[in-house]
């Protein structure tokens, strides 16, 4: 399963953003806090991210073995809070924790997009689904 216009951000990213990129993620037409953007894809062993860095233009890949995910959340928690976010409460960050080489948080919006009247949403409650049927069968 694919999911394009993924937008990816690390904990430390959302720990360490500036003023600058919360008045972003503020403004109407723009998206929510992130570091990466580019294409997400699930299957049966894998959690694969392929992007760019959006303020370097450097390219970004992450793979994350589904064995290897921890916990899964769609919601604000104590970092991606609903202050981050002007689309609070609709648009909520897909939280993903897994072992790395210790343990790594990234909060996700799969396929962002607009919806009526510019509503920012995206299709995380899918990838949300997905993603626990094939932690569900590992």
């Amino acid at each position: 399963m694919q999911f394009k216009n993924t937008l990816l951000s690390f904990k430390k990213d959302i720990v360490n953003r500036s003023f600058l990129d919360w008045l972003k993620a503020h403004t109407s037409f723009l998206k929510p806090l992130h570091k990466y953007k580019g294409d997400l894809i699930l299957n049966k062993k894998h959690l694969i991210f392929a992007g760019k860095n959006v303020k370097t233009e450097e390219d970004f890949n992450l793979k994350i073995p589904i064995k290897d995910i921890i916990d899964i959340y769609l919601g604000f928690d104590k970092v991606f809070t609903g202050w981050e976010d002007r689309a609070y409460p609709w648009n909520k960050p897909l939280k993903i924790v897994y072992k790395d080489q210790k343990q790594a948080t990234i909060y996700i919006f799969a396929n962002f997009h607009h919806k009526w009247w510019g509503l920012r949403t995206s299709d995380n409650k899918k990838l949300l689904k997905e993603l626990k049927g094939f932690i569900d069968n590992n």
